[in-house]
């Protein structure tokens, strides 16, 4: 796979993740006022690494089928 092709895979991944990311400042935001608890955030940290994960590897095996 050419290094072009990683790249575009991994800014199609990075935009697919983008809203969820929009989350974050909110979340912060209510964790801050004690709506949530701060143990929201580490978590969401984790979901957004995973998403973007599954983003790039689908984008790479929508292209193989």
């Amino acid at each position: 796979m050419s290094h072009r092709r990683t790249r575009t895979r991994i800014r199609l991944a990075l935009i697919g993740t983008f809203p969820t990311a929009l989350a974050v400042p909110a979340l912060a935001l209510l964790a801050a006022f004690g709506a949530v608890p701060w143990e929201v955030l580490p978590a969401l940290a984790v979901a957004l690494a995973v998403h973007a994960a599954v983003n790039f590897l689908w984008r790479r095996s929508s292209r193989t089928t």
